[in-house]
């Protein structure tokens, strides 16, 4: 989709509707521990560096993970939407 091209009502209730379902997962009691614990293996909050650079790969990769969930959480409809359609 060119990036100048809008989002049509049906993909703008997608997102939302899947952002609903991001909060709704990771902002209960359980959600919480669960991504907490992802922010501790995924190297979040730490380097991603390693000497073999197939790891470093990996490592981004985990850590991206958590970080998209985080995004999809916090970011404003508006941003999210400008995401999607840069992705379509």
């Amino acid at each position: 989709m060119p990036e100048n091209q809008e989002l049509n009502e049906k993909q703008m209730n997608e997102i939302r509707e899947l952002k609903k379902d991001y909060i709704e997962t990771f902002s209960s009691p359980r959600g919480k521990k669960v991504l907490s614990n992802l922010e501790k293996i995924c190297f979040t909050n730490k380097t991603t560096y390693s000497v073999d650079p197939n790891r470093i790969y990996l490592n981004e990769g985990m850590r991206f993970v958590v970080i998209h969930i985080k995004n999809m959480m916090n970011m404003n409809i508006e941003t999210l939407r400008n995401l999607a359609r840069k992705v379509e």
